[in-house]
């Protein structure tokens, strides 16, 4: 009889998760601000409260960054609003991989780190206690493309092996997994498509009030993809953040059907408004790209003008009419600026960055879809930096 496969680390995260909740310890989960990372944190704050029902807002608190003021991940703006609250458990959940100095600092101020992330690793790991990313060496789990949502799920798929639960519990979080990897554009292949296919099973008998809200003030249709993804996915995929905590988050853990209702309404509103100023952004960028830009290897714009959470949506549209690498940033009041990078099949934005990180803060995610963190005073020498890389890729490409 084969022996059950596990991925690198599950295990390890398994029993410091029930080690967690049985001791009441103290728990901080951060998740980034996407719909991958608030379902994430769902789905394990879920998890403990399940483990131990008298865990309440004392024990645990979630954590989503600001992208305008805090960029992507765990940065030291994060920390600082963090310092009161170690010693404790830190879960970095759908980021962490890449920031390598921010958890050094966060294990000595007294945090234990965990990451779950599904982003590219890097040249190296960081320091973190525990660590699940299939993407790490020598893990040879056979299948490594999923959500960040989709890895926390199987944490508490291990968790619950060994526990008695209801089957409800199961389709609660598996609902939330597969409208997540459907979100973050995974492959519907494999467990992906194990994941979507019953949670979207879940979903038609749902008793979660903010998707049954969304799906009673939208008139779902459940078996259409494009139902899912326009009408419950996009407006849970708003990025608004209110003192570090998710609209989104609220809407998904509201236990009144009448308050979700009423929040989901606003999520709705904001989705349309977000529709009509990416489209307007788009417009005016297509104009901008075909006079000045048509003969450039690689498409940098950037802008104090858009707002952080539109610049993915920019970046795969633009990606869609012109078919070349495109790196989208918003210049914010701090002098930062904060970049989504989207490209075709076959090129890697993480790979391209690596080449120009002395431009960077920080960067990473996947290689069609990533984004980077820099100085304004750097946007120039950055952009000239991926210019040449593109045009020594492109002349490589067709030397094949």
């Amino acid at each position: 009889m084969n022996k059950k496969q596990y991925l690198k680390g599950i295990i390890e995260v398994a029993e410091r998760t029930i080690k967690a909740a049985k001791n009441s310890e103290q728990v901080i989960i951060f998740g980034d601000s996407d719909l991958d990372g608030i379902a994430s944190v769902v789905i394990l704050k879920e998890l403990l409260e399940f483990l131990n029902p008298l865990y309440g807002k004392e024990n645990i608190s979630v954590y989503f960054p600001n992208r305008e003021i805090e960029g992507y991940g765990l940065s030291f703006s994060v920390l600082e609003h963090l310092e009161d609250r170690a010693p404790a458990l830190l879960f970095v959940l759908d980021a962490g991989i890449s920031n390598f100095e921010e958890i050094k600092k966060a294990k000595k101020m007294g945090f234990e780190v965990i990451v779950i992330d599904h982003h590219q690793v890097l040249k190296k790991l960081p320091k973190a206690d525990l660590i699940v990313n299939p993407k790490q060496k020598q893990d040879n789990y056979p299948f490594q493309d999923f959500a960040a949502a989709g890895l926390v799920y199987k944490l508490a798929e291990k968790v619950l092996q060994e526990k008695e639960h209801p089957d409800f519990l199961e389709d609660r979080l598996l609902e939330l997994a597969a409208l997540a990897t459907i979100a973050d554009m995974m492959p519907l292949e494999g467990e992906n498509g194990e994941i979507v296919d019953r949670g979207i099973e879940a979903l038609a008998t749902t008793q979660r009030p903010g998707i049954l809200a969304l799906m009673q003030l939208n008139d779902i249709d459940i078996n259409s993809e494009q139902d899912i993804t326009q009408k419950i996915i996009a407006p849970l995929n708003t990025f608004k953040i209110n003192n570090h905590i998710a609209e989104s988050y609220i809407l998904l853990t509201e236990p009144s059907f009448q308050k979700a209702k009423k929040l989901a309404q606003k999520l709705i509103r904001q989705t349309k408004e977000k529709k009509q100023a990416i489209n307007m952004f788009v417009r005016e960028l297509e104009e901008e790209i075909e006079k000045k830009d048509s003969k450039k290897a690689v498409i940098f714009k950037y802008s104090k003008a858009w707002n952080t959470a539109y610049l993915g949506t920019i970046a795969s549209k633009l990606l869609k009419l012109f078919k070349k690498p495109i790196f989208v940033c918003k210049q914010t009041e701090t002098g930062d600026c904060i970049c989504s990078v989207r490209l075709p099949k076959l090129m890697d934005g993480v790979k391209a960055m690596e080449t120009c990180k002395d431009y960077l803060i920080t960067y990473g995610g996947h290689a069609p879809a990533c984004g980077c963190r820099l100085k304004e005073k750097d946007l120039n020498k950055f952009g000239k930096c991926l210019e040449k890389y593109f045009k020594k890729l492109k002349i490589e490409t067709k030397n094949e």
